[in-house]
Parts: structure tokens; sequence; C-alpha cells
């Protein structure tokens, strides 16, 4: 059966740029007694809403997965929408009254009506709610504090990560582009290795990140690790085009020259190299130096890791890079009008770089992109419509 919560989204945003005539009702049987929500009272609730839809051929039905009702029309009237809502409501309760306060403030009302002309933000915002869309899918913040990794911890971590495979904390993330009518497509899978499965594996109870010089170490090693791996065409599969998280230093490193060595030239031409700014801004005589050849050879550049403010401060034209990466985060309500300003200037410009927006996990990241004209986009609320069929 089709997930009815993503289903009533799409609907509702199919309907969004015509919105004249719909009105909905928000039936609350989940706020109901358990006792009352019987498979019975479901069937002759739905049948009491299948024969005004029938009569007057004209609604759309959902039975959400908590039970709530939706009963969306174009053509129905207000006061058959309320007379169906009420029938509804004795199926279930009989002569009682509701005695809640439903999700959307109303006290002791069974039932929600919508002009979906002058209420539509609200009831989308609870359908997004309902499909998943506009919770951020965060890891656990409330696990225990961890400990500070030292040298001798590093030491032995870089000596065992090459010991054993390490293959299966290779994960991957997509990278969308949005296209017409909010149809989704694949730009490239940026390979990554997990931060927490390294830690349960090889450090359990501390945290890698903990001091930045010693991790930066370890990623230069991982670095390696990953470029081996990547460099067998049997790892690489099907993914023929993809983006890698490398230091510079990896990159000038006899590593990376056995890497290139070892691709084809097609292979070549669809490998995006993700590079921290601060890496970058720290090393940027090394960068420039090495981007020419790495354009020769065809690869791609993103400058990866950067925040609104970055992009409101950074004078692109002096970075040579394909994309750039900007890491969603709540900041962007806070943002100047002139800092605003700044930040959709460049990202609306038509040349280098293509920006892509990280880290979407909420709907108010996604509505950012789409305000901001920013077409690329990356994170778990993104894998969740593509994956759902919600349009963006």
């Amino acid at each position: 059966m089709a997930d009815q919560n993503a289903r009533f989204l799409v609907y509702l945003k199919g309907i969004e740029q015509n919105l004249a005539g719909y009105r909905a009702a928000h039936l609350h049987v989940s706020q109901i007694p358990a006792a009352k929500k019987s498979r019975d009272n479901l069937s002759r609730a739905i049948s009491v809403l299948a024969d005004v839809k029938s009569k007057y051929k004209d609604g759309e039905i959902f039975l959400m997965k908590n039970v709530d009702i939706i009963f969306v029309t174009k053509e129905i009237g207000k006061p058959v929408l309320a007379a169906a809502s009420e029938a509804v409501q004795q199926v279930f309760l009989g002569q009682m009254n509701a005695s809640f306060t439903n999700v959307h403030g109303g006290e002791n009302e069974f039932f929600t009506l919508f002009d979906l002309n002058t209420s539509y933000t609200e009831l989308l915002k609870w359908a997004e709610d309902a499909a998943g869309v506009s919770k951020a899918t965060k890891e656990n913040d409330q696990s225990s504090p961890k400990g500070t990794i030292d040298v001798s911890i590093l030491a032995r971590i870089k000596e065992d990560i090459h010991k054993i495979d390490i293959t299966p904390m290779l994960f991957n993330q997509p990278v969308y582009s949005l296209g017409e009518n909010n149809k989704s497509v694949i730009m490239f899978h940026e390979m990554y290795m997990s931060i927490p499965v390294l830690e349960e594996t090889f450090c359990p109870g501390q945290s890698l990140t903990s001091r930045k010089g010693l991790f930066t170490d370890l990623t230069e090693e991982l670095d390696i690790v990953v470029l081996r791996i990547l460099a067998d065409p049997a790892e690489r599969g099907r993914r023929r085009r993809m983006s890698i998280n490398v230091n510079i230093a990896t990159l000038a490193s006899p590593t990376f020259v056995k890497f290139d060595a070892e691709l084809p030239p097609e292979a070549r031409q669809g490998v995006v190299l993700e590079v921290n700014k601060t890496d970058v801004f720290e090393n940027m005589r090394l960068f420039r130096e090495l981007v020419p050849f790495l354009r020769e050879r065809g690869y791609r550049i993103l400058l990866d890791g950067l925040s609104f403010y970055n992009v409101a401060a950074i004078d692109f034209e002096g970075i040579d890079c394909d994309f750039a990466k900007i890491f969603w985060s709540g900041e962007a309500g806070t943002l100047s009008e002139d800092i605003t300003e700044r930040i959709l200037s460049k990202v609306r410009k038509s040349e280098k770089p293509l920006f892509l927006l990280g880290r979407c996990d909420t709907a108010e990241s996604i509505r950012f992109a789409k305000m901001a004209g920013i077409h690329l986009v990356q994170g778990r609320l993104v894998d969740h419509m593509v994956k759902k069929h919600i349009p963006f």
C-alpha cells in the first residue's frame, strides 16, 4: 500500500499553483479514545466520505498513518463538507462531543475545515510534518560525552586502518540537481568515511574530531585508503560520477599521482574533488599550483564547508572552483538584509561556481534553496523526498 502521508503531501504540492475552490476537512481520528478507533468504524467513516465523493464526483480521501482522515475537494461547498464531517464524527463518537484540543488549535473540535485558497500553508506544514519532511533527521545529540584522542591513539588508528578492510565504512550520498517541474536528477555521489563508524570500530567512547590537528592528520591517512579503494574498478562499480573529500596535501602526494594514473580518462571526468575551505585558505599557493594540473586531467573542484557568512565575504573570482558547498544552518533566518543580498547576488550569477546547499534536513532548507536559486541540494531530507516521490 502506498505511503498515504507522502501521497497526501504530493497531492497538496500538485495543486499549489491553482488553489481556487479547493477545500479540505481534517478529521482528527487519532485523538479520540483507542476503543472507538476500530477497523469497523474506520471503514464506515471512509464509506461516508466515499458516498459524498461519488455523489458530487469530486474529492480525494487520505487515511493517514496515525488514522486521521483528510478529505480534499474542489467543487463541494463548505456546508456539504461540514455535514459529511459531522456524519463521520457520529460514526466514531455518536452523540458525544470531542474533548480535546486538536493539532490545529481547535478546542473540542473533531474536525477542522480549510479553505485552501487562504489556509493552504497551515495544512501544508502539517502534511510536511506527517510525511517526515519538516523534521530534521539528526543523529541523537543526547549521547554521553566522548573522550579525547591523543597522539598515541592516533598512531594506533593510523596503523589499524591499513590492516583491515574499511570498505564497509565508506558511504555515499547523492547530490541532486533540481530541474523543471520539481524533478530531481543525481549529479554525483559524494563518497565519505563515516566518522561515527570509525569511532565505534577503532576508538569506542572517544571522539576523532575533538582535536582538530590530530583529526586533520588522520584524514590525510584516510585519503590514502579511500583513493586506494576507489582506484579499483570493481569498487568504483557503477559510480561513474562521484566526489571525494581530499586534503590539498594529498593532491600533491605520490598517492594521488598513483590514483590518477590508474583512472581511465573518462573516469577522471566524472570525479569531483571536494576540498575544505580552511585547507584552501591555509594552502592557497599550493592550491593554485595544483588546479591547472587537475583541470587538465579532467577533474572538477568543489570548495567545501562554507557558511552563509563565508559566501557573503569570499571573492569567488579569486578561487578557481566549479562548485561551492554551503552547509545549511538556522543562521539563515537571522541574516541581515545586506548579508542576504550579497549571498543572493553571488548565488544567482550564471558563471562558476555552481552553489550546492548541503545538510538539507528540514523543509526550511529546501525552501531557502528554491528561493535563492540554488539548484544543487544534498541531505537526508532530500534523500527521503526522492525515495517517497515527494516533489520539491
